[in-house]
């Protein structure tokens, strides 16, 4: 069978960045932010929970793949995946409460609505910090809980935490270099793929 329509190039980002060829990529949806993309035959990648690049612009898996019987489908293409841009603003790092432990979260998302009295639709409280952890970008080691401590970007700052005195030094250091982190108040689960997308809030 001759293919007469071919597909594009594709970023699939990972531990490695691999360029996946032939993929097609459906027209866009009404929102003008979301695709599906048509994998083609033979194709091995996990496409759940994953950061893909194409338009020069970064999205997301959503959800499971749709797939077929290869042999039962006629055309160069048995899988779809659904995407839809993500909003990355940088890194996150996150302290556990009490321990101080730090873990860093990169391609998030960070909103500082602090000062803020005018709310998007009852999306993101007034006078609110909102951050979301992509299902791409963890791997459920460890999810942040209400009462740690949010800073937006990569800190390399780490917590003397062998006495209290220590402890609170370095906080008192922390604070006198980055100004008070934000206390975490509420962290939601949202289902994507296999993995959740982790919504934080907090002031």
């Amino acid at each position: 069978m001759v293919q007469l329509i071919q597909g594009t190039d594709i970023t699939l980002y990972g531990s490695s960045n691999e360029t996946v060829s032939n993929v097609l990529i459906g027209e866009p949806a009404a929102d003008g932010k979301s695709y599906t993309l048509g994998i083609p035959k033979g194709d091995a990648h996990t496409w759940t929970d994953k950061k893909i690049g194409f338009f020069d612009r970064v999205f997301r898996s959503i959800g499971l793949p749709e797939q077929g019987i290869e042999a039962n489908i006629p055309l160069f293409w048995h899988k779809k995946v659904k995407v839809e841009l993500a909003e990355i603003t940088g890194s996150i790092t996150v302290y556990e409460k009490n321990t101080y432990t730090k873990h860093t979260f990169s391609d998030a998302y960070f909103y500082d609505g602090r000062g803020s009295k005018l709310e998007k639709s009852g999306v993101i409280p007034a006078d609110t910090v909102t951050a979301k952890i992509y299902s791409f970008a963890h791997d459920n080691s460890y999810i942040p809980k209400a009462g740690d401590l949010l800073v937006n970007g990569a800190l390399e700052f780490t917590f003397d935490t062998t006495t209290q005195a220590k402890t609170s030094d370095s906080m008192a250091t922390f604070r006198a270099t980055y100004g008070s982190p934000i206390v975490i108040s509420t962290v939601e689960h949202k289902t994507n793929g296999l993995l959740p997308d982790i919504i934080i809030t907090g002031r």
